[in-house]
Parts: C-alpha cells; structure tokens; sequence
C-alpha cells in the first residue's frame, strides 16, 4: 500500500507539472488526464530471483574467468561473493547487480531521435482530453494558469518553478542603448559640432587607449573635431584629449612593432616581455572602464581626472616604447641592443628618483637576461657552443687544432668593429672569466675528467630583480650598475670556480708544472753551475777531439741525458733532445757563435705546452747560447796557463798576452754571474711565486710569457738590445783569436816544442775578425838554435801587432757596450743594465 500512494503522489505531480491549471476548476479534464497517467504507470510484478541460480552464475563465472587465464577476475569474484556471504539476508540475491564485463554502449542523440524524433509535428499540438472521454464536455479553450503546487512529502527532490528563470525584459533599455550611440545623432546646425556628455568622452578615450575602434578618435589618434563638451572650455578639453591621443599614438606604435615579428630568440623574448607588460596595460584600463561602467560607490565623472590616472599609469609603458623606438632599426645588426639600452635606462630612472620606471624596466630587462644566460650557461658547464649562434661572444675558430694549443687556437672572442667585443656592454667586465671558464670545461673534457672530476653543479644564484636590487619598496642606495655586477659576479662565480680549481690542481699535481719549469731552469738556464758546466766541458772536448762529429745528435743526446740525470729524474731526463746545425770545422776554434747551433729541446705533455708555449722554447735556446758561450770562452782561456805565458822570451809580447787572458776571464765571469745571479734567479723566483696564484691556463700562460720576455730583455737578447749583444759575442770571440794566437806561439818557441808545423806569414790585422790558420802538412826540419832566434823576431813582431790589435779592439768594444747599457738603461727604466754598465765600467779604468 505504501508503494501505491508513493506512486499516487507522483502521479499527481506530474500532471500538475504537465497541464498546469487548477484541478477544482475543471474536475473532469483533470480525471482525464489521472487516468491517462495511471494507464502508462501500471504496476508490474515480477518474481523474485532465486538465490541457488545466482550462486551458480557465481560458480559458472569463476570457471569461466579461470580457463580463459583470467585468475585475477575470479579471484576478485570470490573475495565479492564470501564478503556477500557473511551478511545473510533473503533479499541479497534481488539488490546484486548484473554487471557485464563490457560497459555498455554510450547513448547518442542518433539512437534517442531514433526512436523519439523531435519533428514530429504532433508533439508540440495540446492533447484533446476529450478525444478519450464518454462524455460530451468540451475542454475550455482558456486554461487559467495556476500557482505551483508545493512539493511533495511522497519524496524530498529539488523542485523549482521554471517562472522564476525567466527575466523581465526592460523596454527602455534598447531607447537608453540608442541614446549612448551618441555617433548616430545629427550635429546641430547653428555651430555644426555635435554636444557629447564627459561619460562619452572617457569611454571613447578608453577605447582609443586600448586599440579599439571608437568614434571620438580618428585611426592615428587625433581628436575628432566634430564633437565637443559644452560644459567645459573648448581650449582645456581639446589639450587633455589631445595628451591622451599622443598617449594612444605611443601605445599604438608599440603594438605594430609587436606585428613584426623576428625570428631571434634574444629579440623574440624581449617582443614576449613587452607583450606581457601591454597587457598588463590592458587590465589596468579595463579597471578604469569598470569604475564607470558599474561603480561601487558614487563617482565623479571627470576628464582631468582620468587624464591624470592614464598618465601615471601610461609613463613606464611610454618609456618603454620610447626605447622601442630608438632600437627598432638597430636590432637586426646588433640583436642585444635593447639589454645595453635598458641596462642604461634603469640606472638613468635611479638616478631620476623614478621608482616606478626603474622597477618596470628592471623587471623587462632581468626577463630578457635569461634567453642571453643560456647559451652563457651552456658554455661554462658544459664547454658547447651553439650552432651559429653569432649572439654569443665566443665561437670556435679552429675545430682541428692540435691539443697543444687547444687553450690559445681552439676558441676565440668574437669582435666586432674597432676590436670592440660582441657582447652586451655591461658583460665586458666578465667576459675573460666566462671565455676562461668554457675553455677550462672543454680543456677537462680532452683530458677525459669532465665527468670524474667535476662534482655536481651546485645550484647557481638567482639573477633577478629581488636577488639584485631587494625586495624593498624604496629605491636602492647602490647604484644598480654595481649591484649588478656584484650579483653577476656570484653567479660565474659558481661556475669559474669549480672548472678553474680542478683544472689548476691536474696541472700542477699531476702535470707538474712546477717541476718542469724548474727541469727548464737546469738545462736551459744553468742552475746547477756543477751539472751545467760538466756539459758544456763534455761539448768542448768533443770539439777539440774529434772535430768532425763533435756535433752528432744521438751522441749529444745521450751526452746531455747522462749528465742532466744527476739532477733530473730519470722519466723527465728521458725527454731531453739534442738537435745540432752541422757546420765547417775551421770555424770552431775562431768564434763562440757556433755553440748557437747547439739546439736543447724537451718533450713537454701537451696540458704544459699550452702554458709552456712553442714560441718561448726559442729564447730558452738563446739563453743557453749565451751561457756556452760564456762558458767556451772561460774554457778557452783556461786551457793557457800562466806558465806557458812566462816562458814567452819576449817581456812586450808576454805582458800583453798577460793582460790580455785576465781582462778576457773577467769579462767572461762577469757576463756568467750577471746572467745567473742578476738576470735568471730572480726572474725565475718572481715567476714561481706568481705561477703559484695562478687561478687559471690563461693566467699561467701570460706569467710564463711575461718571465720569457723580462728573461729576453735582461739578458740582451730582445731585438732592440741587438747591437749590443753583438758587440758583447765580439768581445768573447776575441778570447778564441787569442787563443789561436798563443796556440801559434807555442809552436815557434824553440824551448816549447819543436813539432809545430811552419806557418805562413799573416798580414797583420787589427780587426776584431776571427782568423783562420792554415797548417802545414810537411813536417819541419830540425834547426839549430842560431837559426830559431835569426827567426824569432820577425814572428814575434808579428804575434804582437796581432795582439795589440786584439787589445785595441776590446778597448773600443768595451766603452760602446757600457754606453749602449746606460742608453737603454735610462729609457727602459731596467737598473740591471745600470748595474753592468758599472762593473764593466770599473775594469775598463783599471785595465788601462
């Protein structure tokens, strides 16, 4: 019973719903209308199901799912079916659920107009209660509508009445929408301008502001002039509305910049970040719109006003397309332009005391910084460069360069005009580091420890506007140049750092940078005097012993290995190479300048050849020269002992020879000790302790450049001490002619030997050129002693104008090498050339 007055209920309602009149006005079509509805909801009895056949649908179904290998939906079913089990119930069987393991297809408009087609032309007709009915009584034409029956209590479901949907329309809103279309109306004919109210003038203004289409401003934002404010002087409104269309002309030629677009990223970011700030524009004037379109409390309704709100609103935007406007023809040649311009503006709007335009354009120039610090990023972690990108300021000059100069060949700096650097201006300051940084990262990776070195990057500070300038309302006290460039320096920082500290520590642990400068500076500088003159003794032996081989490399090699093993290790005294120019044998004993031919070379590993450069390894080779050279001139002199001197009969002639080998040894210990005790010591000491603060290759390199420079310049081997060197290896030449001279006064003093071959008269010379003597090859008959000293004295006339003039030419040497070390002491500002200009002063006065 319960169920049949549920039913009743509903039934009631529904025709309620459906014809919509009162039933005590007309009892019958309503009984009609009852009988009709209960007619279609007839009751229906069905039996109830039986709880055996569910149990074996249940049992089907797992057998089912278990020989179709689908063990998880069986396993599901019998968790189901014993958790169904345990709440006993007799109507269990009737509340499960027939679900299949398809869903069921989706309903379609296709398959309801299918069986219900909506152009059915009877549908929307009113039903004809009377058609049914046995009675005659014809429905009323006029249906009274009446009030909705409450809902009932039969069941607790939203209802509603569809009435309180619908909305009362207005009649005088479309006369009040006609009314504001104030472009429609005709001008009056005695002035021919057409009265417009302030409201008019705003909301076009408005408009215009925004871009849209508006009837008080023409397309290039002037005033129209066929309107006017009756209320206001005509002076004073046509100057506010004429600020306020240079305002829209600005605005508006930004926006067609913005329809240009440019297929650079760097320029593409920036069209994003003025885009982003024009529509920020946009809501700030919609805001204004809004505050006379639905204010929330009372407003005046002001030009003046509004003229000064846009331009308070409208000054960081026009600044913007100021700037706009100056770098548009500039960005296809330089596309970083706008970051200089902005960079320079904010520090101007700071000074200025503009807080607004400095943080609106901070703020655009920190969003277009990120698309330059990409490829910047790129580059210091993981040493790549991007293809083609000429934005950046680094590119790869030479893809196949030798890795012993990777550092100096490989990358260079990309420069523009005047050498100017193609970078940012504000960047310059930084850009060493950042060059230095990617090649430190590339350098790691031809190493192979890019990976097994370098730890994980740690996270790189912010580059923002908050991160540089704070998060403080006011204006910052630093100027924003110097706060940028601290913060730019933290964040390369962050990079530089790890790079140039792994790449530092491989060069000097495992390279050893140290130890190999110091194996330069025995072979090639003479540090260990004892180790450096038994291999110049060895060399000069070999010259007087065989002459002809005496330069043979492979034995000059070995030569040079099994000295230099004594203070060099045996991995390292390996690498020495010893490379020698073949040349006449008559020359040996008349100049030093053939031990220049004595070339030393070292095998370097190819991460010091890049601090340790090619082009230095040649002035090493002067310095050795120069030391043999000193050396085979004391060595020379060394071989005529003082005896040898006294048994010259002749006292002119041994004087001379006397004052001759002293002057000659001085000058050979005071070019030795000048150039190991004045010049190479303390050279090489300052270029230690500077290598030992080198950050990086590039500061390492320019240290050991400098060492090789300042070592070239003190030791008067630079191009323009040239004069003078040559004079000083003239002065140590004339120790080999001395030599040869005594050599041929040994072989006509009769109480010497007597195996000296004759020799042919020489004209007498008084040049410094070294002299060639010719040996006779027929051996010498013996003489008597009458017959030697009839013949002593033509020779010994000669040996004595010969040395004489090897006297005359040192005293005229002497002063022109003295002088030459002043000169170029006092523009050189060097005191060491002062220094040896004293002390070959003061023996040239106590030899004379």
């Amino acid at each position: 019973m319960a169920q049949h007055a549920k039913v009743a209920a509903l039934t009631d309602e529904l025709i309620h719903s459906v014809l919509n009149f009162d039933p005590t006005a007309n009892k019958r079509a309503y009984k009609h209308a009852k009988d009709v509805a209960k007619q279609g909801l007839r009751a229906h009895h069905y039996p109830r199901t039986t709880q055996f056949d569910v149990q074996a649908t249940f049992a089907g179904l797992d057998e089912k799912f278990r020989v179709l290998n689908r063990n998880h939906l069986a396993d599901a079913l019998d968790e189901r079916v014993r958790e169904i089990s345990k709440r006993p119930a007799k109507c269990i069987p009737d509340c499960l659920p027939a679900e299949t393991t398809y869903p069921p297809p989706e309903l379609t408009w296709k398959d309801i107009l299918q069986d219900d087609p909506h152009r059915d032309d009877e549908i929307w007709k009113d039903i004809d209660y009377a058609a049914d009915s046995s009675e005659d009584d014809l429905l009323p034409t006029k249906i009274e509508v009446a009030k909705p029956s409450p809902p009932t209590t039969a069941d607790e479901d939203d209802t509603y009445d569809p009435q309180a949907c619908l909305v009362a329309v207005d009649a005088t809103a479309v006369v009040t929408l006609e009314e504001a279309q104030f472009w429609k109306q005709e001008a009056e004919p005695e002035h021919g301008k057409l009265d417009i109210t302030e409201l008019h003038a705003i909301r076009e203004t408005l408009f215009m502001l925004a871009g849209l289409p508006n009837s008080l401003f023409h397309a290039d934002s002037r005033v129209g002039p066929e309107y006017e404010l009756r209320h206001a002087m005509a002076r004073t409104t046509n100057h506010l509305l004429a600020e306020l269309g240079d305002i829209g002309r600005a605005i508006h030629r930004l926006r067609q910049w913005l329809k240009r677009p440019s297929s650079l990223p760097l320029v593409q970011t920036f069209e994003a970040a003025v885009t982003k700030r024009l529509l920020e524009y946009h809501r700030s004037l919609a805001l204004l719109q809004s505050k006379y379109l639905v204010p929330e409390e009372p407003t005046t309704v002001s030009l003046l006003e509004l003229h000064n709100n846009v331009r308070a609103l409208s000054r960081p935007l026009l600044r913007l397309a100021q700037i706009v406007e100056e770098i548009e023809p500039q960005l296809l040649i330089n596309p970083f332009i706008h970051l200089e311009i902005l960079f320079d503006q904010i520090s101007l709007a700071q000074m200025a005391l503009e807080d607004d335009i400095f943080r609106f354009l901070s703020h655009i120039f920190f969003d277009c910084l990120q698309t330059y610090l990409k490829p910047m990023r790129r580059w210091m972690e993981n040493g790549e460069l991007g293809l083609n990108d000429e934005t950046f300021f680094v590119f790869e000059d030479d893809s196949s360069s030798e890795a012993s100069s990777l550092w100096h060949d490989r990358f260079v700096l990309r420069r523009g005009q005047e050498h100017k650097l193609r970078s940012p201006a504000f960047l310059e300051p930084a850009a060493q580091k950042i060059f230095k940084t990617g090649k430190s990262v590339v350098f790691l990776k031809e190493l192979g420890l890019h990976t097994s070195r370098l730890p994980a990057i740690a996270k790189e500070p912010r580059l923002n506007h908050e991160a540089v300038c704070g998060s403080l309302v006011d204006l910052p006290l630093s100027p924003f140049s110097e706060l940028f460039q601290a913060a730019f320096q933290m964040w390369i920082e962050s990079k530089y750092s790890l790079a140039s500290n792994v790449l530092r520590e491989y060069i000097f642990t495992d390279c050893a940078l140290i130890q190999t400068l110091n194996s330069f500076r025995i072979m090639y500088l003479g540090a260990n005097g004892s180790v450096f003159q038994d291999f110049a003794d060895a060399i000069f032996e070999r010259m007087h012993v065989s002459q002809r081989a005496w330069n043979d490399r492979y034995l000059l090699t070995e030569l040079a290995r099994g000295i230099f093993s004594a203070e060099l290790q045996t991995t390292q005294s390996e690498r020495i190479i010893v490379r020698s120019q073949r040349k006449s044998c008559k020359s040996l004993f008349a100049s030093v300048k053939v031990l220049s031919h004595i070339l030393l070379d070292y095998a370097l590993p190819w991460p010091i050849m890049n601090i340790i450069q090619r082009s230095s390894i040649p002035i090493y080779q002067q310095v050795l020269s120069f030391l043999l050279q000193c050396y085979r001139t004391k060595y020379l002199l060394q071989r005529i002992s003082p005896q040898s001197i006294r048994e010259i009969k002749d006292s002119g002639l041994r004087q001379l020879s006397y004052k001759l080998r002293q002057r000659l040894i001085w000058l050979a210990d005071v070019l030795r000790s000048y150039l190991t005790g004045t010049v190479i010591d303390p050279c090489f000491a300052d270029m230690r302790a500077a290598m030992s603060k080198a950050e990086d290759i590039d500061e390492m390199s320019a240290i050991h450049m400098n060492f090789v420079a300042r070592l070239q310049d003190h030791a008067l081997l630079s191009e323009k001490l040239k004069p003078i060197h040559k004079a000083m290896i003239s002065l140590l030449d004339l120790a080999a002619v001395y030599s040869q001279q005594h050599a041929s006064l040994e072989g006509f003093n009769p109480r010497w030997t007597r195996q000296r071959n004759s020799e042919k008269k020489k004209s007498r010379r008084k040049s410094i050129l070294p002299m060639k003597l010719e040996e006779d090859d027929s051996d010498s008959s013996d003489v008597g002693d009458d017959e030697s000293a009839e013949s002593d004295l033509p020779i010994a006339t000669e040996q004595e104008a010969v040395l004489e003039g090897i006297d005359q030419d040192f005293g005229r040497l002497l002063p022109f090498v003295t002088a030459g070390l002043r000169s170029v002491g006092r523009v050189g500002a060097e005191p060491v050339w002062e220094m040896l200009a004293d002390r070959l002063e003061g023996e040239g006065r106590c030899g004379q």
